[in-house]
């Protein structure tokens, strides 16, 4: 029988962050989707974003 780690730790956590979630006013609730939204966004675009703020040269 195969055994699988355990995550009873995990799943206290997920539910203490629900609860913090909850507990949040509405208004913080929907700023937080709107955020979710511009993330689903970029992600969708495509576009890749490069650490390094150097404008990158032609020659290398």
């Amino acid at each position: 029988m195969k055994k699988y780690p355990d995550i009873s730790e995990i799943i206290k956590q997920k539910e203490q962050h629900r609860r913090v979630l909850a507990a949040l006013p509405f208004e913080q609730k929907i700023e937080i989707v709107f955020k979710l939204r511009e993330r689903r966004e970029f992600i969708k675009s495509g576009r890749v974003i490069s650490n390094s703020k150097k404008p990158k040269t032609e020659s290398g």
